[in-house]
């Protein structure tokens, strides 16, 4: 071992055994941990990000345990690390790569509006926590961006998706088969009973819906850049494994945006591969029968099976679900003011429009008390993300969160146009996932929820990243 590691590793150990004498031996265990993960990833940024995607969909597990809520930090951990080593450092040496980042202003814009409703916010504290959740994910797409992506690295990044995708799936047959009492119910008004709803490692279904949603578009992104036929049938077979997972989640946002990041999937490759040229031949051929199958699909969901009545309940103004939605909506709109309308009310006040109250302090957050926090947090929670986004960022908030998405569609799709096979599935799989984060956040608070905010940044990264012409050259 190295000098310098060496002098790093004693005072990470005195550090530790500070914290555990003076606060707790579980914070002191926790910052000697988080300090090995921190060198580790700083030696191995790209393996980093793999155990990033590997670990996200089973933290959530973690986050409202007591005891095992404030190692779900770890995350944190890396995205602060592998941003310092890959785009920090470099940058304060002078030797930061090239990369051509789409999403510079927008970016500037969202961190500037963020800064000015956490200071505008009537709880310090959670304003702080909420542009925290912003900052973070954001500086995960910087360093994602300033990886050194090659072929070989996007397999191995893709091979932790699928081994802890499969992990997530088998743990969730085992919360239906061996664990039911662990499902969150709800109300199925078909059969007038209560049915449980799976939700494995993820702690709520839509959350599970919405990881289930990106483990098959990475398998979109399998098909597309391979060519071997059994490894084509393989990533399908999963992918249609995948299809009771996401029915019994019951979750609307899920199912409809399941449906759209398929058929957005499909259609942006299809588009990709014409190179953008509508051959009317093909469609009348492929497209138009395609489309009709699976209307009458749909539609015999809708009229014929319980799925439809649930569909058109879900819809049903006077259902109680969306009764309280429309409540929240009520709360939230009426007391905003013209200007809050148009610059925001402040991040996380829609807690006093909800009529709730947050019990967190300063010392919570210092201790390390996980779940005191994600309470805090979840107090905020209004199952829209536009609602949210309008009563705390205003109308401008709105706009640079679209402006965010245009970007991102518009270099994914350059990306899939550009060839290569790696390069369509990662701009097909962006797009898709990009269109059908935009359809979810009709029904939850999608930039609030972890991993699927995470995973939002990485698709962004990733298909940005290879914009620049020396790591074009290497997938």
């Amino acid at each position: 071992m190295s000098r310098p590691a060496l002098a790093w590793g004693s005072i990470s150990v005195f550090i530790a055994l500070v914290l555990a004498a003076v606060i707790s031996l579980e914070i002191g265990v926790l910052a000697l941990l988080f300090a090995a993960v921190a060198w580790w990833v700083w030696k191995q940024p790209g393996n980093g990000l793999i155990l990033f995607v590997v670990l996200a969909p089973l933290l959530p597990l973690l986050k409202f345990t007591q005891s095992g809520g404030s190692i779900t930090l770890i995350k944190d951990v890396i995205i602060l690390t592998m941003f310092v080593k890959l785009v920090l450092y470099p940058l304060l040496k002078q030797t930061l790569p090239y990369r051509r980042n789409h999403l510079l202003l927008p970016i500037f814009f969202l961190a500037i509006w963020t800064l000015l409703n956490v200071v505008r916010a009537d709880s310090l504290i959670l304003g702080v926590l909420r542009a925290r959740d912003i900052a973070l994910y954001v500086l995960l797409y910087l360093a994602v961006l300033y990886l050194p992506l090659t072929a070989k690295y996007l397999r191995q990044l893709f091979s932790g998706v699928l081994v802890t995708g499969v992990l997530v799936l088998l743990l969730g047959v085992y919360q239906w088969f061996g664990a039911a009492d662990s499902a969150i119910l709800r109300f199925d008004p078909a059969r007038q009973v209560w049915i449980p709803r799976i939700s494995s490692t993820l702690a709520h279904p839509s959350v599970f819906g919405e990881y289930l949603i990106t483990l098959v578009l990475a398998l979109c992104a399998g098909v597309i850049a391979t060519t071997a036929t059994r490894w084509r049938l393989a990533w399908v077979t999963l992918g249609v494994v995948t299809l009771p997972f996401v029915f019994l989640t019951y979750s609307r946002g899920a199912w409809l945006g399941f449906v759209t990041a398929l058929g957005t999937a499909a259609l942006v490759w299809w588009f990709a591969r014409s190179k953008g040229r509508a051959q009317w031949a093909t469609i009348r051929r492929w497209i138009v029968p395609a489309v009709a199958g699976i209307v009458i699909v749909l539609l015999a969901l809708m009229f014929v099976t319980p799925v439809g009545t649930f569909v058109r309940v879900s819809f049903d103004p006077t259902y109680a679900s969306n009764a309280i939605r429309l409540d929240f909506v009520a709360r939230l709109i009426a007391p905003l003011t013209p200007t809050a309308a148009l610059i925001g009310s402040g991040l996380g006040d829609v807690v006093v429009q909800n009529f709730r109250t947050i019990d967190i302090a300063t010392f919570d957050i210092a201790s390390g008390a996980a779940r005191s926090v994600q309470l805090a947090k979840d107090a905020t929670l209004v199952d829209n993300q536009y609602l949210k986004t309008f009563v705390e960022l205003g109308l401008a908030g709105l706009l640079i969160y679209l402006w965010i998405y245009v970007v991102t569609i518009r270099a994914a799709w350059q990306l899939a146009k550009r060839g290569k096979t790696v390069a369509l599935a990662i701009g097909v799989a962006t797009i898709a996932f990009t269109i059908s984060f935009m359809v979810q956040a009709l029904f939850i608070d999608v930039w609030d929820i972890f991993p699927t905010n995470a995973f939002y940044w990485i698709f962004a990264g990733l298909a940005v990243a290879l914009h620049t012409p020396t790591l074009y050259k290497k997938i």
